[in-house]
């Protein structure tokens, strides 16, 4: 797209040019206006293209908040028993899941009900 309006740009230098030069050589000044005109267009074109875009960034941040009492267990994996840490959990649309470094397998933590 940028190499697009790269060659845009070119061809209303360009054009300017080609009506500048034609009006050095009749005197005419609609041309000389005219030709101004399209090497401003030319040369603004050129300038928007090599702004910088600031760069934008988004912090996600999520927090949990916990109802009732909670206990701290321990976590085994559900296919071969091992003992699950904090960094093998994440959370992916808004559920808990937590992958086994041991045996790969992975499950949705689910909260057991209150009664």
């Amino acid at each position: 797209m940028k190499a697009v309006a790269y060659l845009f740009a070119m061809l209303l230098l360009g054009l300017g040019v080609v009506f500048l030069a034609a009006a050095a050589s009749t005197g005419l000044w609609a041309r000389w206006v005219f030709g101004g005109i399209l090497l401003g267009a030319g040369l603004s074109v050129i300038y928007i293209l090599r702004m910088k875009t600031p760069e934008t960034r988004v912090t996600v941040t999520h927090r949990v908040d916990l109802s009732g009492d909670v206990r701290l267990e321990k976590l085994l994996c559900t296919n071969c028993g091992a003992t699950l840490d904090a960094t093998s959990t994440c959370v992916r649309a808004g559920a808990v899941f937590v992958r086994c470094p041991y045996c790969e397998s992975e499950f949705q933590v689910e909260e057991a009900p209150k009664w």
